[in-house]
């Protein structure tokens, strides 16, 4: 016993001795190689009062010194592990003291300390070191140690493994609500701890991505870029691990808030907010069925339903048709030829009713329209079918046949929108000519009426002098 307390003695000044060498600048470096080497090479029966000595610095002391006694929790982690599984909630309560500290360094120290904890202290469940964390989130109101603990338990997050996602899933939504108050001032570091608790996959109802996104994209806008890094950054993982059915839904909107900021004026979030666009936009559609009307000759002769894309990016001219093979029957085959014949009438009867008002004499006005709409040469004999099988070999099935109308109704309503715009633009530029013809008009007749005064004026005796 006598040995123990001699020893634990000897520890006390020994490292009370690096303490005060650390806060000389020409003695720190070798300070400093001397408490981690005490660190590392610490046997179990002291850790307890190498913590407390640790513990003892305040904030008096310098910032070299205070930084150290955060920095060393890291080197004892990472040298032994689970052996400091009894003594974790010494240690956090340790790190927690550090994070009102002025100095940024500090407080970056706290946070790789909770990291090397988590990574390294595995025998220690996770909710022992999450806990005491979020405990502290909800209930700091000093702005540096909000950013501190924040930083801490997203380390804490991302380091570990075994992590609980229902735990992390009932977190989510209290620290969304959190992040809405004024009087949580750390925005950006709760938004990365909002990212890391996404990241590990716990979104998986509607409600919730729905808030989550609502809230990125808010602050997508905010003064702060750091805050509107960290939301690009948590859109980015919310495409990339939530469910894809779920995140279809919210595409569009994503897509758009992401686009109208691309070209943020700080090159990191300008390069966060592109691979969040593109993750989005790698996102599939959203698909709903088409089924065919009723009464239809082929819906009754078993056309599965079609499938197409409910929402489309912003870059995307036409919904995109997803084709889903049927085999027909011999029924349907009859049924269907009928109804190519039909159709083949109907379509030359549009064409002749609508006539293509593509104007010849105007290619500079059809080259600078930007249309996106590609160009579809269509011929309606190429749907004349015949009956039996030779419809194989024309249309190939039933369903690219019906998708193949409902593509050519698309482009020729497309075509008569075109037409309907060249039409206008053709109006407003007749009308701006009108004008220019007639401002030039008057300007000649002021030029004539100047020319004949000065005309006047150069006259001999036009002049009366008195």
């Amino acid at each position: 016993m006598g040995v123990s307390k001699q020893s634990s003695g000897n520890l006390k000044t020994r490292v009370n001795i690096c303490l005060n060498k650390l806060s000389d600048r020409d003695t720190l470096s070798m300070a400093t190689n001397e408490l981690e080497g005490i660190a590392r090479a610490l046997p179990s029966d002291d850790f307890v009062p190498f913590l407390n000595c640790l513990s003892t610095t305040d904030s008096s002391e310098k910032s070299p010194v205070r930084r150290q006694c955060v920095r060393v929790l890291s080197i004892l982690s990472a040298a032994h592990g689970d052996e400091l599984s009894p003594h974790v909630s010494r240690m956090i309560s340790a790190v927690l003291r550090r994070l009102r500290d002025q100095d940024s360094a500090v407080r970056t120290a706290c946070v790789d300390a909770i990291s090397s904890i988590t990574t390294h202290v595995t025998q220690t469940p996770f909710s022992v070191i999450l806990k005491p964390l979020v405990d502290a989130l909800f209930q700091e109101q000093d702005s540096n140690a909000q950013m501190g603990v924040a930083l801490c338990v997203s380390a804490a997050v991302d380091a570990a493994r075994g992590v609980d996602v229902s735990e992390l899933r009932k977190l989510l939504p209290r620290v969304l609500k959190l992040i809405k108050k004024d009087c949580f001032k750390a925005k950006p570091s709760l938004l990365v701890l909002t990212g890391s608790i996404v990241n590990t996959c716990c979104v998986k109802n509607k409600s919730l991505l729905s808030s989550l996104v609502y809230t990125a994209v808010e602050f997508l806008s905010s003064e702060d870029w750091a805050a509107r890094k960290a939301a690009a950054d948590v859109l980015e993982k919310a495409a990339a691990t939530a469910d894809k059915d779920l995140a279809a839904e919210f595409k569009g909107s994503c897509v758009a808030a992401l686009e109208s900021r691309r070209f943020d004026k700080v090159k990191v979030t300008r390069e966060t907010m592109n691979q969040a666009l593109e993750r989005w936009r790698d996102v599939p559609d959203v698909l709903e069925e088409v089924t065919s009307p009723k009464g239809s000759s082929c819906s009754s002769s078993g056309y599965s339903p079609v499938l197409v894309s409910k929402s489309c990016s912003a870059d995307r001219g036409l919904v995109t048709p997803q084709f889903r093979k049927v085999t027909p029957t011999k029924s349907s085959v009859s049924s269907c030829s009928s109804t190519g014949r039909s159709h083949k009438s109907i379509v030359r009867s549009d064409q002749e009713k609508k006539p293509c008002t593509s104007k010849p004499n105007m290619p500079e006005l059809r080259r600078n329209f930007r249309s996106r709409v590609v160009p579809f040469n269509f011929n309606s004999d190429d749907l004349d079918v015949g009956y039996g099988d030779s419809i194989h070999e024309k249309l190939g099935t039933q369903t690219e046949f019906e998708d193949l109308s409902l593509i050519c109704d698309q482009l020729l309503q497309i075509e008569n929108q075109q037409s309907t715009l060249l039409d206008i633009l053709q109006k407003f530029i007749g009308s701006s000519q009108k004008g220019m013809n007639s401002l030039e008009k008057r300007v000649e007749g002021l030029e004539k009426v100047v020319d004949e005064m000065s005309q006047d004026l150069a006259i001999p005796g036009t002049w009366n002098y008195m």
